[in-house]
């Protein structure tokens, strides 16, 4: 298992933090509900994908761990992971926009990167392919794009196999020389 909650800008999140949690899912929708004539009924579409999305979450990654990323003492965004066997999936990062581009998501990163390489961890994300902040990030890091979909892009990080003996190298496979005797 990981040890994130043990970072300072970390902490799990509680039942009392619920309706921050919403409030960082909508930052996510900002534009599109803001362009919808019906502000009531964004709201109440917004709760709806809120509580379809925490369901989802735990459905697929039961037992997932859900922290409060903080800030100077103030509530900053929200990290979930989910940890099995060989890899920690990072469920999902969103930081309020007022902490965006401000170097906390990089040393959120930065931190599961190397957490996960002292451990021999895979490291995991689905990156929305509109979120180009993300995706640059992502690419700085050094984690591999995977996979793509309409949505979504998948990126992976996994940690060095160290050579066993460097001072023993693989002889070549045999070949075919360019000059047959003939």
């Amino acid at each position: 298992m990981t040890s994130m909650g043990r970072q300072s800008y970390l902490r799990p999140a509680r039942a009392s933090d619920d309706a921050f949690l919403y409030d960082v899912f909508c930052t996510t929708w900002a534009d599109e509900v803001a362009a919808l004539p019906n502000q009531n009924l964004a709201q109440h579409v917004l709760r709806i994908q809120h509580i379809a999305q925490e369901r989802r979450f735990a459905q697929k990654y039961p037992g997932h761990q859900r922290y409060v990323v903080v800030e100077d003492g103030e509530p900053a965004g929200r990290l979930y992971l989910h940890h099995d066997e060989t890899t920690t999936h990072v469920v999902d990062v969103t930081l309020l926009p007022r902490y965006r581009s401000h170097g906390l998501g990089t040393r959120v990163f930065a931190d599961l990167l190397a957490q996960c390489a002292d451990q021999g961890r895979t490291m995991s994300l689905r990156v929305s392919r509109r979120n180009r902040r993300a995706v640059e990030l992502c690419n700085r890091l050094g984690l591999t794009l995977t996979a793509v979909d309409d949505l979504e892009n998948h990126f992976q990080w996994a940690p060095r196999v160290p050579d066993p003996d460097p001072g023993v190298r693989e002889r070549p496979t045999a070949t075919r020389s360019p000059h047959r005797a003939r």
